[in-house]
């Protein structure tokens, strides 16, 4: 949204207030001015009389006149009130209307701007590791398969974005609906939990305790792409050197998955907003951590289908905790 548009808004918004107020005032007047007028009127007419011709006829008119004054003056400035009230719940709608086009706006260029990264980063990283196979023929074992995993996790990182973008488009449309199944979340995430520790090993620890064999009912793609998103945004707001804990285990008629980093925590603003769809907390122009702003809203959305849950909730002694619960799979 231009900045124009919306200085236009605020002067139309204005010039109507101004305007209604102004006609408002003249429909006052002009019922003041005929009833002073006819009042004047009917006084001169009896002024004119005898004191023995002053009928009761002509009172009579002067209180119907003042009747009819004040009916007039309450219909104008009831009128006045409703449409006053009418215009600006009108008003207040379009502002609020406004607001949400510029922070979907705001957090789409946002987005545009993270995902433009988000692309280049692991492309470059897989180019560079080619490139030098390509160049240096004769390496060793260890340096080969090295160059040969990183090129590897960076293609996982691409598929797993455009997973999520395709998948944040279907859940948008409507398209997309869960195909039910008996699924082992214990192998699920022991399987993302395992990698993801294998890739980040020399910058995170993380630390995992699965209870295993729990089943839930749910989608295999949903359930990864839920863990996926929860591992990765822990691993992106947690420092270096720092551990992430995660937690699945059984609860009453619920699997719960508890995932908990070390960053430096959210706001609680910010705890309902971070679900939305391209929401990130700041600029990207200023922003350190990578994102598309996709992740948490697609946990919400997918949990939804899935008739599950998730809160946040503060780490001790800082940091922050995702906990997804999920009903548990009812064997018969």
């Amino acid at each position: 949204m231009r900045k124009g548009s919306v200085i236009l808004f605020y002067v139309m918004v204005t010039y109507m207030f101004i305007s209604f107020s102004w006609w408002t005032i003249l429909l006052l007047e002009k019922n003041n001015d005929a009833y002073i007028h006819e009042r004047t009127s009917i006084e001169l007419q009896n002024s004119l009389l005898p004191d023995s011709g002053k009928s009761l006829m002509n009172e009579i008119r002067l209180k119907s006149l003042e009747k009819e004054y004040g009916q007039q003056r309450r219909m104008i400035l009831s009128e006045a009130v409703v449409m006053m009230i009418l215009l600006m719940a009108g008003t207040f709608q379009l502002f609020r209307t406004l607001t949400k086009e510029m922070e979907l706006n705001r957090r789409q260029k946002n987005f545009l701007l993270s995902i433009t990264h988000e692309l280049k980063s692991p492309l470059s990283s897989t180019k560079l590791s080619l490139q030098t196979l390509m160049k240096r023929n004769k390496l060793d074992d260890e340096k080969y398969f090295k160059l040969i995993s990183n090129s590897l996790n960076d293609v996982e990182r691409l598929k797993i974005l455009v997973d999520n973008l395709l998948l944040s488009a279907r859940i948008e449309d409507h398209t997309y609906q869960p195909s039910f199944e008996l699924c082992n979340i214990s192998d699920i995430t022991d399987e993302i939990f395992s990698k993801s520790s294998m890739v980040y090993s020399s910058r995170k620890k993380i630390e995992f305790n699965i209870q295993p064999n729990l089943l839930v009912s749910g989608d295999t793609l949903a359930l990864q792409t839920i863990v996926n998103n929860l591992i990765d945004n822990a691993i992106k707001y947690t420092p270096d050197g720092a551990t992430i804990h995660c937690h699945l285990y059984e609860d009453v008629n619920e699997v719960v998955l508890a995932v908990a980093d070390d960053g430096y925590g959210i706001p609680d603003a910010e705890k309902q907003k971070i679900f939305s769809k391209f929401y990130r907390v700041g600029n990207e122009d200023t922003r350190s951590t990578t994102g598309t702003g996709l992740g948490l809203y697609m946990v919400k959305e997918l949990l939804k289908l899935l008739k599950g849950k998730v809160e946040v909730k503060n780490n001790s002694p800082k940091g922050t905790v995702f906990e997804i619960s999920l009903p548990k799979a009812q064997l018969t």
